[in-house]
């Protein structure tokens, strides 16, 4: 089974969100079960700096009337072979995303990687897509090989990682692709690379069973609910994990001290006594809420606004938050620190080793998601002891089970509706549960610890999905 996937960034060449993780991590499960499997990408400029990887041939791409240069570089990693698409005329910037021209950057990437398939003398039983910027690849695939006896039996998966990002460009858009116009591409009078993907690909993924569900509907779908109804018995949904082995309270080397279940209590108390003390908060004995998050309308970070002077004027909660993004959040967050200096503190930013402290030292993780594809966060956080707290969407309603005082079940808490009360309402049932309930706080602590999150069931999903379609 020669399997390759195609991304706009993979660890551990280039990330900026959790599409990323994933790609460094299915990967290399899917090789532990016996696949082949390679992975192509864009030689972006800080891959290309490190310039570590091995220079194979090139190709040429038609684009906007023109034939641009495509170079193809490669280099193997735990059995994965990745490859990446050369261009200084649309990869060698400072960033991935976020130019007037990232359409044709991308149709460009999806043009070049299905002739660097020449080059590489590659022809695999699947390319597993993923995101916009790989959509238009069905249908080039469809009309640019027909007949080519090396594309023939190529199947097309494609993975939705985050629907509200869809490609759309303005019709004009079409006459600089080298391929036949017809209504596949055509979504509301633009072009739209995500609704092509879900037109022409063989299988349709999305990454957990809820957010499968949730994107069929109006709310979510962001127009392209009916598009999904229509390929419905292609579409289906998987559960991300986390690569366990970066993390693992016992061998991570950003906390203070390492733990493990049999260890958990002492080694929670001395990651948290440790984080309060970094950030200068007194180390007493109370309830810790941490955060690492975009500060984005998505995470729900706008439903604190409402209620953190009554959670903090009420409760001897502390908190620890972490994120960037939205100007008017970020000033939220340092107007809160200022405010209750003693309660309340706030990273402006993103720091690895910083993360991995408020994941180990944090007694509660904030995910008050509006919409979460997945989540990793959540997933991390239990990894660690630390309970989330979150809203009951996407992959969040289907990894953290809420807390039943009276059955005595769970491993974190959550809440429905997407309001600010509801939020305030289990905020105040997690720091009651750890003042007044700390052994039932300790067995959702151990049930969190005891959840398996690796990549291994997942991806024997994927597998089977794949050996399917070759059927």
């Amino acid at each position: 089974m020669k399997v390759l996937f195609c991304a706009s960034e993979a660890l551990p060449f280039a990330k900026t969100g959790g599409l990323a993780d994933v790609m460094g991590a299915l990967p290399q499960s899917l090789v532990e079960l016996g696949a082949d499997v390679s992975l192509i990408m864009p030689y972006y400029k800080k891959i290309k700096e490190k310039n570590t990887a091995s220079y194979l041939g090139y190709c040429y791409v038609t684009i906007s009337g023109r034939s641009e240069y495509a170079g193809v570089f490669f280099e193997e990693r735990q059995n994965v072979k990745y490859y990446f698409i050369d261009s200084d005329l649309y990869f060698n910037r400072d960033n991935l995303y976020g130019y007037g021209d990232d359409g044709e950057r991308f149709a460009f990437f999806s043009f070049a990687v299905l002739e660097a398939l020449k080059v590489i003398n590659l022809f695999p039983d699947i390319i597993h897509l993923n995101d916009w910027q790989t959509g238009l690849i069905p249908y080039i695939l469809k009309h640019n090989y027909y007949g080519d006896f090396r594309y023939e039996n190529i199947k097309t998966v494609f993975s939705i990682h985050n629907i509200q990002y869809q490609g759309n460009f303005g019709a004009d858009f079409a006459s600089r692709l080298n391929i036949p116009y017809s209504s596949t591409l055509e979504f509301y009078g633009d072009i739209n690379f995500m609704k092509t993907a879900i037109m022409e690909s063989n299988k349709i993924l999305t990454v957990s069973e809820t957010y499968k569900n949730e994107v069929l509907t109006p709310e979510y779908g962001y127009r392209l609910n009916e598009v999904l109804q229509y390929r419905l018995w292609d579409f289906g949904g998987i559960l991300n994990g986390i690569d366990v082995n970066l993390f693992n309270p016992e061998t991570d080397k950003n906390i203070t001290k390492n733990y493990n279940m049999r260890t958990r209590k002492s080694g929670k108390k001395a990651n948290k006594r440790a984080l309060l003390s970094q950030f200068g908060l007194d180390t007493e004995d109370v309830p810790l809420f941490g955060l690492v998050s975009r500060l984005a309308d998505q995470k729900g970070i706008d439903l604190f606004g409402p209620i953190m002077d009554q959670i903090i004027g009420e409760t001897n909660a502390k908190f620890i938050l972490m994120g960037s993004g939205d100007s008017n959040l970020e000033n939220y967050f340092r107007y809160l620190e200022n405010k209750y200096p003693t309660r309340f503190k706030a990273y402006i930013g993103y720091n690895e080793h910083v993360a991995q402290q408020i994941y180990a030292g944090a007694d509660i993780f904030l995910m008050p998601s509006k919409f979460e594809p997945c989540g990793l966060g959540q997933m991390i956080a239990m990894r660690y002891g630390t309970l989330p707290l979150v809203r009951e969407t996407g992959g969040l309603k289907d990894t953290v089970k809420p807390y039943n005082r009276f059955e005595k079940t769970g491993n974190g808490f959550s809440f429905t509706n997407f309001n600010p009360n509801e939020l305030r309402m289990v905020m105040m049932f997690a720091v009651d549960t750890y003042n007044n309930h700390r052994e039932d706080f300790d067995m959702l602590i151990k049930n969190a610890m005891s959840a398996d999150f690796s990549w291994k069931s997942s991806a024997s999903k994927y597998l089977k999905i794949y050996q399917e379609l070759c059927e």
